[in-house]
């Protein structure tokens, strides 16, 4: 099966034992923005450590649309991380789908057929490759607080046996030239050492995950007398 994973200029098919490579065009673009990044905004990543050397799925705190390139841009290159999403919501700006095209990383949702999306997550994950998860569904209001978890990831990992990883970011809720962002890595979380049938070890796991995205976020304040940008940027991002 073809993953479908890019903009909509095209589609990437992947072969068996491909999804976890990230091609040159891959790594210079991972590279470009990560220095993009680097420049506009003041980013801390601490934890970069819990990061195992296999995939895994990533689950992070969902306050604005730099999340996703940030952890794309400051996770290792490989395992290749693609990230979940609803083609139509993400794909509404011009600037971020011409990212998302050059990354080849956009694993597209339509929320009317979850069992075609489930079908491309699975052989997505059966490939080697790793997946980059909003498990609270919408966006938040504020920084620091966590809304209630879908329990889509936690299912995951426990049916492929693949580690979960926490990430909690803050400093993305309103964004300003030179801003504070700090992206705080978790321990992975192993379901394998949740004992149980399928469906009590996800509401296991969701709760381990839910403890621990709290802990990452303690919702960094912001003291800036002014915020250069912070309109453009924000609508940017």
């Amino acid at each position: 099966m073809a993953i479908a994973s890019a903009g909509p200029w095209g589609t990437v098919h992947l072969q068996d034992g491909e999804a976890g490579k990230a091609s040159l065009q891959v790594k210079i673009t991972r590279l470009l923005l990560r220095r993009l990044l680097r420049t506009l905004f003041r980013v801390q990543v601490v934890g970069l450590e819990n990061v195992p050397p296999g995939p895994v799925i990533a689950c992070a705190n969902h306050l604005g649309w730099a999340e996703a390139f940030l952890i794309l841009a400051h996770l290792p290159a490989e395992p290749r991380v693609y990230v979940l999403g609803d083609r139509s919501t993400v794909l509404c700006n011009a600037w971020r789908t011409r990212v998302i095209d050059a990354f080849q990383v956009l694993v597209p949702v339509d929320r009317g057929k979850p069992r075609e999306a489930l079908r491309l997550i699975d052989d997505l994950l059966c490939r080697g490759g790793s997946l980059l998860i909003f498990p609270e569904g919408h966006i938040g209001e504020r920084e620091g607080a966590l809304q209630a978890l879908q329990p889509g990831a936690a299912y995951l990992s426990v049916q492929h046996g693949i580690p979960l990883l926490p990430i909690g970011v803050t400093g993305t809720r309103e964004l300003w030239l030179r801003r504070t962002i700090t992206i705080r890595i978790g321990a992975p979380i192993d379901p394998a050492a949740v004992a149980g049938n399928a469906r009590s070890r996800s509401r296991t796991v969701t709760e381990q995950l839910r403890k621990s995205l709290q802990t990452l976020l303690p919702g960094d304040p912001a003291r800036a007398r002014c915020k250069p940008l912070r309109k453009w940027l924000t609508n940017l991002l």
